[in-house]
């Protein structure tokens, strides 16, 4: 096996690993299934999203620093679009508690609905590491002198879907703590609705 095969799979396992070690500090059924838990295991999951969307912005300031060391100053406008987009999903996720109150204050919520806001918790948060992965491909093609380009619209894609899945967890959690629909009865938390203001 060649040293670059090599280091392909060694960056590969340890972003696994990193993933895996993210997911297992997140909150578990039960803390959703629990009244008095459920604000606390909201919070820590927003907490445990915002702190690394938090170090993969720094690592995007860290690309940004690479091209101006490169004089390509015409390309930081481009990176810094990615930059702005992460900010403002960490400013999202931080403040992501507002009109959560009727959820948390819930006596008792359907098995099924706490379930599939659970499940959809975990893949919102393992997005997380696959934003960073996006952001790394795009600092391997810079710093190699190569075409980055699609990288930097694969990342701005991968941040924009994540914005509308917090749209879709706003107002599922809404919806359920309003009870005017259920999540037993609607489409998949997969599916995210059109991007709105949060």
């Amino acid at each position: 096996m060649s040293e670059f095969t090599d280091n392909l799979t060694e960056k590969a396992k340890a972003g696994i690993d990193s993933a895996n070690a993210f997911l297992s500090d997140l909150p578990v059924i039960s803390e959703y299934r629990d009244k008095e838990r459920r604000r606390e295991a909201d919070r820590r999951l927003r907490s445990s999203i915002a702190a690394s969307l938090e170090g993969a912005r720094k690592r995007i300031i860290a690309i940004e620093r690479i091209l101006l060391n490169k004089g390509k100053l015409t390309d930081l406008p481009y990176v810094d679009v990615a930059a702005n987009r992460l900010q403002t999903l960490i400013d999202r996720v931080r403040t992501a508690a507002s009109g959560y109150a009727g959820f948390f204050d819930m006596e008792k919520i359907q098995e099924p609905e706490l379930e599939k806001l659970y499940q959809f918790d975990r893949r919102l948060a393992a997005s997380v590491p696959e934003i960073q992965a996006k952001i790394e491909t795009m600092a391997q093609a810079i710093t190699s002198g190569e075409d980055y380009s699609q990288s930097l619209v694969d990342l701005i894609q991968a941040l924009d879907e994540f914005g509308e899945r917090l749209d879709y967890r706003k107002e599922a959690i809404r919806a359920v703590a309003s009870g005017v629909s259920s999540l037993s009865d609607t489409s998949s938390l997969d599916e995210a609705p059109p991007s709105s203001d949060a």
